[in-house]
């Protein structure tokens, strides 16, 4: 509440002294389901519209404030989105009131997310930075601590990797909190013992929960041929993180070149992931309108032995539907056996159909093959439990049964009307 005086203080000093812009904006639930921590977006309007740069925003409802972040989406250092969470009951309609500022004011709530891009050096401080950019035929990867960048909800943690994989890689938690500063992915013994999370899995050849790869001679294949690959940190929280990864000067099987970019999207309060892959041909689209590419999940435990597997069964399926998912036991990293126990999870996957060409399973793997829509993009989301979590889900079968809920929330997000 003190936060809440705080904040509203320093707004009103900042009306009296300064031109302020309200938007009334109205959120809409046409979904018959509730939900909880819905992700809103709202586009600034040109600056030449408002009268003054953004640099900072308040969010209230019925007097109430709500909490938001502010953020710079395309890197020119002026704000693009107001972003916030809202509780929606089915077929609800809220209206919020969005106060712009031409001065920042003091963040008034505690992060609730965490995202990190860090490099190794020398004092063994891994200093955080926004972007790392590198030849594609450079190997980094292990001067990128933790391997690539990082993100974490109070749920679960992911990373990509910085190589020609770019998989995503899992971190479970038995609590709902913020580990990562702590563990930063390497969880030790100590830690085990107190609580703490671990990398719950490993990937190897497979395609991991929800890597986009290429698609070459009808199977998953890595980014090898890139002029520059890259990560960016483009938004910190405090109640959603975004990151991007890309790909430039991609080879295309006719000889042309593209570039691809991957920009993840995680929220407090939320395990699944949104992933956006927008791309550009200097051939322009026609090479893009007949690429291919894919993702999906693996087949958890399946080259496991039954000791390994610990009574979990290795299964899962792929929907025409869109939606992939799997469950299964297997060691978190074949070099850490002795540290690290095999680890139960599940895996998912959700692909609008629009941008679904084909269905395919193989010894590894349940996988989408991509196509592009009008606008050379492509959307799906990626979401993932571990066992060890207390407030979680702990068989296939329950794991199977939260997915279609899930996978109905996604095509069904607010809408969001601006005036």
């Amino acid at each position: 509440m003190k936060q809440c005086i705080l904040a509203g203080m320093l707004l009103g000093c900042v009306v009296a002294s300064a031109q302020v812009k309200t938007l009334q904006v109205t959120v809409i639930n046409s979904w018959a389901e509730d939900k909880a921590e819905e992700p809103v977006v709202v586009k600034l309007p040109a600056t030449k519209k408002v009268g003054f740069e953004v640099k900072g925003v308040q969010v209230t409802c019925g007097g109430r404030e709500v909490a938001c972040q502010l953020d710079d989406m395309d890197g020119d250092l002026r704000a693009d989105e107001v972003f916030f969470l809202t509780d929606m009951k089915g077929k609800e309609t809220k209206t919020f009131e969005v106060t712009l500022l031409p001065q920042a004011i003091s963040p008034y709530m505690a992060t609730r997310i965490y995202t990190a891009l860090q490099i190794r050096d020398k004092q063994d401080k891994h200093p955080d930075v926004l972007r790392v950019e590198a030849s594609g035929k450079s190997n980094i990867f292990n001067d990128i601590y933790m391997h690539g960048v990082t993100i974490e909800s109070e749920l679960v943690g992911y990373r990509i990797y910085f190589d020609h994989r770019q998989n995503i890689d899992l971190y479970g938690k038995k609590y709902r909190r913020i580990e990562l500063p702590q563990t930063q992915f390497y969880t030790s013994a100590e830690q085990l013992s107190e609580g703490y999370g671990v990398d719950v899995l490993w990937a190897g050849n497979a395609i991991g929960c929800g890597s986009l790869k290429d698609w070459q001679l009808g199977m998953p294949a890595n980014w090898n041929d890139v002029a520059v690959r890259g990560q960016r940190v483009v938004t910190t929280g405090p109640l959603r993180t975004v990151v991007e990864v890309y790909d430039l000067g991609v080879k295309a099987d006719d000889g042309g070149t593209y570039d691809i970019r991957q920009y993840y999207s995680l929220c407090a309060g939320h395990r699944d992931m949104q992933v956006d892959v927008t791309l550009q041909s200097s051939q322009g689209t026609a090479l893009i309108k007949v690429k291919r590419f894919c993702t999906g999940v693996q087949k958890v435990g399946v080259t496991a032995d039954e000791i390994t597997r610990k009574g979990h069964k290795s299964q899962g399926f792929v929907g025409k539907d869109g939606l992939a998912a799997s469950w299964g036991c297997d060691y978190p990293d074949m070099g850490k056996k002795l540290l690290w126990a095999p680890e139960p999870v599940g895996l998912a996957v959700y692909v609008p159909k629009e941008y679904v060409c084909d269905t395919q399973e193989d010894d590894l793997n349940y996988l989408y093959v991509l196509k592009t829509d009008q606008q050379q993009r492509i959307r799906y989301y990626v979401s993932f439990c571990a066992d060890k979590e207390e407030q979680g889900y702990h068989t296939a079968e329950e794991w199977f049964a939260s997915l279609e809920k899930w996978k109905s929330g996604a095509n069904h997000p607010v809408s969001v009307k601006v005036k």
